[in-house]
């Protein structure tokens, strides 16, 4: 028994096999662009720095998303977070923390689960965070302190605060100065979907 094609059969299965073929190609391509090993992950843009391991992306991950709330208060009055906060002004990548608006809200959208702190928000923020500076207001022991709260529980003061972690749906305080102890906030209402 002999098995016969027309040329017909013949160019349709060529034809799908070049483009089933190209399309894997591509595809693999375009994965090999943000493909992760262990904490490295390779991005399409290699221009932007990384800031403590984490890389600025194109993409959003949902690897490990989570969201967490900061306050900040200098002399005891309300610092806004900015928004844009670890997204790229011209819209090339954008890192796995950042903030979209000017609520407060951290989003984590990493392509890895690892445990995320303060510090490296505020690294991504560019900004100056340690146990005797908040941004440009340095401790001066004798008027002013620097403390933390993570759902309206000081952190202790022996605690190298850019080493707190940011869990999902902490409610995280930082204060420079005095403030009064009804201001701490212990939660924040975060919108269903978050």
């Amino acid at each position: 028994m002999s098995i016969t094609f027309s040329r017909c059969e013949i160019s349709f299965t060529l034809f799908l096999a070049i483009y089933l073929g190209t399309s894997v190609t591509i595809a693999a391509i375009t994965l090999d662009m943000s493909y992760s090993i262990g904490e490295e992950v390779f991005s399409s843009t290699p221009n932007m720095t990384m800031v403590d391991g984490i890389r600025c992306d194109t993409m959003e991950f949902t690897t490990f998303h989570i969201h967490a709330h900061l306050d900040i208060f200098v002399d005891g009055k309300p610092f806004t977070v900015p928004s844009q906060i670890g997204i790229d002004p011209e819209g090339r990548c954008l890192y796995w923390l950042h903030t979209h608006d000017d609520s407060g809200i951290i989003h984590i959208e990493s392509p890895v689960e690892r445990q995320f702190t303060i510090g490296n928000f505020i690294d991504i923020w560019t900004k100056t965070f340690n146990n005797t500076q908040l941004f440009d207001n340095n401790l001066n022991e004798t008027t002013n302190a620097l403390s933390m709260y993570v759902n309206g529980v000081k952190v202790p003061t022996d605690t190298d605060l850019r080493n707190v972690h940011i869990n999902a749906h902490d409610e995280m305080a930082l204060v420079f100065g005095p403030i009064q102890a009804d201001k701490i906030p212990t939660r924040y209402e975060f919108q269903q979907r978050l």
